[in-house]
């Protein structure tokens, strides 16, 4: 075989192994670089600029850095592992001029499992390392109705768990979550069982698409009223130390279509440091 034919058979075989390695598009994936778009997330939708790889959709999907804003005109970022367009994988989220981000593993946009973030309590900034849920600092270790938490020196359990329609003539928006407590104040000073820091004690969380919500105080009252129960504990009344209120009632409204399976009760400025009560 002489040189020239040798060549030849050389460079007919790159070519083929190189047209093979484009249809099976080995080629490496699509990039794009600061493109304009808008990305579905579960909380909601959010137009910025990306750079990094995209599926055939144009969907960011493996490595990427998207850059947005949120409602107040405030910049974030995420940087990290995306699919189909959702924040899924290894990543880190940073709000542009400030100290405040959250890192770690990404599920449907949030934190889920083992991550590190720069969050607020009493209004001051705090490192918290540890468990996320649904983006929110959650211990994994659920408990049940009638199990004790301690927290803030509280000790509470859920003793029951009821939906309905209207709490006296007060109308739900979507329905009434009514979630009843046992409470037992360990601290040293008479204190309110259904009032924290930061107005309420108590919020609940949907761990599938993590939304919260607050206490109805407009409810509360309304199913006092209904029920005549002027005598009986409630969130407002005064527990002196070392005592404990029964049948303490906090409602929420929460969305008609919510599966209660997912909700759980936890203290409103907790960070990870307590047990979750799951309500069903």
């Amino acid at each position: 075989m002489n040189s020239h034919h040798y060549i030849a058979k050389v460079v007919s075989l790159l070519l083929s192994v190189c047209l093979i390695a484009v249809i099976a598009g080995c080629g490496g994936p699509k990039k794009v670089t600061n493109q304009q778009m808008t990305l579905q997330l579960s909380y909601g939708d959010r137009t910025g600029s990306y750079t990094g790889e995209v599926n055939e959709q144009n969907e960011p999907n493996g490595k990427g850095k998207f850059v947005t804003k949120n409602s107040q005109g405030h910049e974030w970022i995420y940087e990290g592992e995306f699919k189909n367009g959702h924040f899924e994988g290894k990543g880190k989220t940073t709000w542009t001029n400030t100290k405040i981000y959250n890192e770690g593993t990404y599920k449907n946009d949030r934190l889920n499992g083992q991550g590190k973030a720069t969050l607020s309590q009493h209004g001051n900034l705090k490192e918290y390392e540890g468990n996320f849920v649904a983006g929110i600092p959650m211990k994994a270790d659920f408990i049940g109705l009638n199990e004790d938490a301690n927290y803030a020196d509280w000790t509470y359990r859920v003793t029951s768990v009821k939906t309905q329609n209207s709490a006296g003539n007060i109308q739900a928006n979507g329905q009434f979550l009514i979630v009843t407590l046992d409470e037992t104040n360990n601290g040293t000073e008479p204190r309110q069982p259904g009032a924290g820091e930061v107005q309420y004690f108590f919020k609940v969380i949907d761990i599938s698409n993590g939304k919260e919500y607050r206490p109805n105080d407009q409810a509360m009252l309304g199913i006092r009223m209904a029920n005549k129960s002027f005598n009986s504990p409630w969130y407002l009344s005064q527990v002196s130390p070392g005592t404990s209120v029964k049948g303490v009632i906090f409602a929420f409204d929460i969305a008609k279509d919510t599966d209660i399976s997912n909700l759980v009760l936890l203290p409103i400025d907790s960070l990870g440091d307590v047990s979750p009560i799951k309500l069903q």
